[in-house]
């Protein structure tokens, strides 16, 4: 255990001897704190030469950058959690040289965001504002990063929406197993857990254990949904993606070796794989409108 975890986890168990509650709202806050990478000099590049400009939400101010034809087909795309939008900005080059509307935005906590700390029901509040202003008058597209998967079905399952293209560059099954793994670098009680997990069930309007992306992407109407996942992913296990891709219709999966979780956003065997896609896709589009 590191020694930041090892602290922090004889200091919960002191505030419980006094109030689980008040353990429980410290952990459940700390839960939640993001901690940005450093931004990379393309990432910088790419925020100040992308065109952008600036919406109100409940949450804050968000800066919205597009790339592309503004008349193409829209691709909503979210990044993960600790990254922010340039990360996706390979992705936005190949989608925008073929015809496509990126739209992408930093989620609460993470980017430029002024704040520090995020969650689940933030960002979807966020993504519904984004959806709602930019108003797509057909079906759209969507590219999502590790928990940007989470943050998309989740949001997406909750309305009705006719989704042309799902891109996920891995996924996330479900929230549960990281509750699991905090309670066990932090060594939480079983109480504050449970409390913990039903303050999460409160914020999200259902209980976390239902919290499964599969399960919310088989409510979603979509055309294609095509997956990219490193077999030795360190941070979510492949097997999250051989999950979705057996039980939900439509799917397709890309498999790698060694390509990282984040750096797998600069592969070029990946990035070759996803240009095909985008580029097969549209020609099945163009031969059925024919």
């Amino acid at each position: 255990m590191k020694t930041i975890e090892l602290l922090l986890s004889y200091y919960i168990k002191f505030i419980s001897l006094f109030s689980v509650k008040s353990a429980s709202d410290f952990t459940f806050k700390l839960f939640q704190k993001t901690q940005p990478r450093t931004m990379l000099v393309d990432e910088i590049e790419f925020y100040a030469t992308a065109k952008h400009y600036t919406i109100s939400t409940t949450i804050e101010p968000i800066e919205i950058y597009t790339k592309g034809d503004k008349n193409g087909e829209v691709v909503f795309m979210l990044h993960g959690w600790n990254s922010n939008l340039a990360r996706l900005s390979s992705f936005a080059e190949i989608l925008a040289e073929q015809g496509f509307y990126c739209v992408l935005f930093d989620m609460p906590g993470h980017g430029k965001s002024t704040l520090k700390s995020t969650n689940l029901k933030v960002n979807s509040i966020v993504f519904e504002a984004v959806m709602e202003h930019i108003n797509p008058q057909s079906e759209f597209s969507v590219l999502t990063h590790s928990f940007g998967s989470m943050v998309a079905s989740y949001t997406l399952a909750r309305n009705n929406h006719t989704i042309n293209q799902l891109f996920f560059l891995t996924t996330l099954n479900q929230f549960e197993p990281f509750f699991k793994e905090l309670k066990n670098r932090l060594r939480l009680s079983d109480k504050i857990m449970n409390r913990i997990i039903d303050m999460g069930g409160d914020l999200l309007e259902e209980p976390v254990q239902q919290l499964i992306v599969k399960e919310k992407v088989k409510k979603l109407t979509y055309k294609n949904l095509s997956i990219f996942h490193d077999k030795h992913d360190k941070i979510l296990p492949y097997s999250y993606s051989e999950l979705l891709v057996s039980e939900v219709p439509n799917a397709r999966l890309f498999s790698y070796e060694n390509i990282g979780h984040s750096k797998m956003l600069q592969n070029e065997d990946l990035l070759a794989d996803f240009e095909q896609v985008v580029k097969k896709n549209r020609e099945e589009v163009q031969l059925q409108d024919v």
